[in-house]
C-alpha cells in the first residue's frame, strides 16, 4: 500500500492536522499518489508547504513506514501545478 492509500484509510477523517494534510492531499489532482517520501517531501515544499504540513508529513510518514512497511517506491511528481498553498496544519 503506498502512502496515499494509507493517508486516505486512516487519516481522511481524522480532524487532526494529519487529517488536514489527508483531504488536501485527496483534492489536490497533481498530488504524488505513487510517490516516495522523498518526492512527496519536494512537492510539498514546492508547493510552499508550512512548517506545520511538513511536521504532520514526516511524522504521518514514520507511522506509515511503522504501520504499512512503507519502502514503496514512486515515480516522482508530475505536472507542475501546486494547490498545497492553503495547507493550514500545524502538527500531527
Amino acid at each position: 500500500m503506498n502512502f496515499y492509500t494509507w493517508m486516505m484509510k486512516k487519516h481522511i477523517n481524522t480532524k487532526a492536522p494529519v487529517g488536514d494534510l489527508a483531504r488536501d492531499m485527496k483534492e489536490d489532482r497533481e498530488f504524488p499518489r505513487d510517490g516516495n517520501k522523498e518526492a512527496v517531501r519536494r512537492y510539498l515544499e514546492s508547493g510552499g508547504a508550512c512548517s506545520g504540513c511538513m511536521d504532520a508529513f514526516e511524522r504521518a510518514w514514520k507511522k506509515y513506514e511503522r504501520e504499512a512497511g512503507g519502502a514503496e517506491a514512486g515515480s516522482g511528481c508530475k505536472g507542475q501545478r501546486r494547490n498545497l498553498s492553503k495547507v493550514r496544519v500545524t502538527g500531527i
